[in-house]
Order: C-alpha cells, then sequence, then structure tokens
C-alpha cells in the first residue's frame, strides 16, 4: 500500500491529521523482506499535527512471523512482551504499522494485559482529517 502510494503515484502528502503522538513500529516482512520502510515513513512525515516518536529497539521482530508466533509460542510471547514495552517507554497512545499480522498480534497482546494503547493501520492514520 504505501510502496504503491510513494513509489508508483508519487504521493506523500494525503491531507492527513492526527494532532498527538504516534509510534511506527516497522514490520520484519515489509522492513527487511520486501525492503519497505522508506515508504511508511515518508507519508507519515506529511501527517499535519503529529508527533512522531521512535520506537527503541523498533528492528526486533513483533513476534508474529506468520506462522512463528505458532511453531514457537513462547518465543514469540516473550517478542511481544519486549515490544509492548518498548511502545510503553515511548508514552505514545497509538502504534501505526503497516502489516495486518503485526497489526492483530501486538493488539491482541495489548488487550490481553490490559493496555490503554492502541494499534491502527497506517492507511486509518492516512484517512484521518
Amino acid at each position: 500500500f504505501t510502496e504503491y502510494l510513494v513509489d508508483q503515484l508519487e504521493v506523500t502528502d494525503l491531507g492527513a491529521r492526527w494532532d498527538g503522538m504516534l509510534t511506527y513500529h516497522p514490520s520484519c516482512h515489509l522492513s527487511r523482506g520486501m525492503q519497505i520502510d522508506r515508504q511508511p515513513r515518508a507519508l507519515l512525515a506529511n501527517v499535519k499535527g503529529v508527533q512522531l516518536v521512535d520506537l527503541p529497539h523498533e528492528e526486533e521482530c513483533c513476534g508474529f512471523g506468520g506462522i512463528f508466533s505458532m511453531e514457537h509460542p513462547e518465543l514469540s510471547a516473550e517478542w511481544l512482551k519486549r515490544k509492548i514495552s518498548n511502545l510503553e517507554e515511548t508514552t505514545s497512545p497509538t502504534l501505526v504499522v503497516a502489516e495486518a499480522g503485526c497489526l492483530m498480534h501486538i493488539a491482541g497482546g495489548l488487550h490481553r494485559q490490559k493496555k490503554p494503547q492502541q494499534v491502527m493501520h497506517i492507511a486509518e492514520i492516512l484517512n484521518h482529517r
């Protein structure tokens, strides 16, 4: 989605507005597997009113990894705990992702731990006015 917007349509500003703090989680699949990292960051940088906060240890996997979370549930749970702890360090109420698997995994972990943070897909942020 972000690759299409930025590289094909050459669009980085969709007129989105977000008054507040956001933190971006680059998924393993997109950033390592497909080399898509610049595109979501370029789009988020053009959201008016946003305060983008770096996620500590952002390069670390959230633990979903497709089938990984099913084959290695203990490791997956530990990685997820670390990801949530890193999100809490930012004090950002919202984590932005560009990958559905990460979204479900992290949102589920936040819900189970009864944490107040939310996870949103980048498309939701880019559509926000």
